[in-house]
């Protein structure tokens, strides 16, 4: 555990003591053998666990509760060391949303083979944050301690409530944390966090629909000549330019400055970037160029004119079953691309398909989530995390088992039974529930939820689904060929 944190647990000790306690003797325990703990060190988390409970035991109040206090007094200060990694136009909700990019910032920055926990948020609402928390330490009361000293030092008002816990035997925590009052800045982070690749008709229109006009935008980017914004994401924001060199208009995608000072999402930025570069195929982004400018990575991939997969089917409804069967054979011929280069995509969905053209021929987008199967790859990857969109992660993605190209068929099947159905296999009224739906994997079966649809497509698509990765396609290559028969077989469907 980081030094830092045995440097709060002295002040900590010091302010027990003041309201009563006897914690001063705990003081004596925060020196190891080799002398006082150094903020600026690593040591044992047993060492951290240990202070805690004879802190408890001094003050004779309950473990969980110490350490809940433990982690309200500590939030505000952590917010104030961690001062420039943070937005100043944050507040309590914005800063859970981002905490675990900060954690792995400050904390793999000391110690690269670190595994702080995993804190996996989606923002349902400007006042509403649903937060899944996993930890082999099991220190949920300290996360809500936490929580609640962030929203002190901001001080707003919230409601805690906690759904499921690793102490009651759940396989993570998950908290639904609402803000009380007040106004509602926060900006809203929907479920889908991508971005659109289509210049749009004004230069200030955004494809997640934020409004980010007042923020100037920058006259180029490296050589490039910045035309307007096309979106922004997560991991940062999109632009349309011109490629003065071949007289062209490209897309250049920007880290974020603030992800930029996180060696970890710099990494994990030109990962993205090297891993579609590797791919030429044409129902896959192409990348033209990996820059930096100012300090700041960029990639210059193919500027896309159409709509992603899922503005297509808003617009739509159910999409025709040959156009399913035509579409789902272009995903899983670029999959087989990047499998074939043993890439996974990990977030594959319908805002990560892109319809181009009049055609609306396929191209699968962002790969900031793609994993290279080598060994470097998985070394820089957040321990555990459960990143992606959770409609479309496959069982072993929420149990952190072994992963391969059939995680990518199992999003593949997600897509064609949303597709043919008019709706997702797996559903839940929160995130947690719909995480739940998935790890049980008992979707309801196609060929009732689409009476209408053929029998031997309905079993393709369950078999895509399938909880056990054994049950499904071999590989990507095979599923496109089977797509490819049973078009010809249902054209007239």
């Amino acid at each position: 555990m980081h030094g830092l944190i045995f440097f709060y647990m002295q002040k900590f000790a010091d302010y027990l003591s003041r309201g009563g306690g006897g914690a001063v003797n705990v003081r004596a325990t925060l020196v190891s053998d080799q002398g006082p703990y150094q903020p600026s060190g690593v040591y044992p988390d047993s060492e951290a666990l240990r202070i805690l409970e004879e802190l408890a035991a001094e003050v004779s109040r309950p473990f969980p509760t110490v350490v809940a206090e433990f982690g309200e007094f500590l939030a505000p200060s952590l917010v104030r060391v961690a001062t420039p990694w943070i937005d100043s136009t944050w507040r309590t909700l914005d800063l859970i949303e981002n905490t675990e990019s900060l954690i792995h910032a400050m904390v793999r920055a000391a110690k690269p083979g670190a595994e702080p926990p995993v804190l996996e948020t989606v923002r349902v609402a400007p006042d509403e944050l649903q937060l899944v928390y996993s930890s082999r330490r099991r220190l949920c009361t300290l996360a809500t301690g936490l929580i609640r000293g962030m929203a002190r030092h901001y001080g707003e008002k919230i409601d805690v409530e906690e759904t499921s816990c690793m102490l009651r035997g759940d396989p993570f925590c998950s908290f639904t944390i609402r803000r009380k009052g007040g106004d509602t800045h926060a900006s809203h982070s929907p479920l889908h966090d991508t971005v659109e690749l289509s210049l749009p008709p004004e230069p200030e229109s955004h494809a997640d629909g934020g409004a980010q006009a007042a923020d100037p935008l920058p006259e180029r980017i490296g050589e490039y000549e910045i035309l307007g914004l096309l979106g922004s994401g997560a991991m940062g924001r999109v632009y349309a330019a011109r490629d003065p060199g071949l007289d062209r208009r490209v897309a250049v995608k920007v880290l974020s400055p603030s992800r930029a000072r996180d060696p970890a999402a710099r990494r994990r930025f030109i990962r993205e970037s090297k891993a579609a570069a590797a791919i030429d195929h044409p129902h896959v982004v192409t990348i033209h160029r990996v820059g930096e400018h100012g300090g700041v990575p960029y990639i210059v991939m193919q500027l896309l004119e159409g709509c992603t997969l899922a503005a297509h089917g808003q617009a739509v409804g159910r999409v025709p079953v040959p156009e399913v069967l035509r579409i789902g054979r272009e995903i899983a011929a670029g999959l087989a691309a990047a499998h074939g280069r043993g890439l996974v995509h990990r977030d594959l969905k319908p805002d990560n398909v892109f319809l181009e053209g009049p055609t609306r021929s396929v191209r699968i987008i962002d790969f900031g989530l793609a994993r290279d199967l080598g060994e470097e790859a998985t070394r820089i990857t957040i321990d555990g995390a459960l990143v992606g969109t959770p409609a479309y992660m496959s069982p072993e993605r929420i149990g952190a088992q072994e992963l391969d190209a059939r995680s990518d068929l199992f999003s593949l099947g997600v897509i064609l039974y949303e597709l043919l159905a008019g709706r997702l296999p797996f559903q839940g009224a929160s995130v947690v529930a719909l995480l739940a739906a998935v790890a049980r994997g008992v979707p309801e079966s196609l060929a009732e939820a689409a009476p209408d649809v053929p029998a031997e497509i309905c079993e393709l698509v369950m078999a895509l689904i399938a909880h056990d990765t054994a049950r499904r396609p071999r590989d990507a290559a095979s599923v496109a060929a089977a797509l490819v028969d049973l078009a010809r077989r249902h054209s007239g469907t």
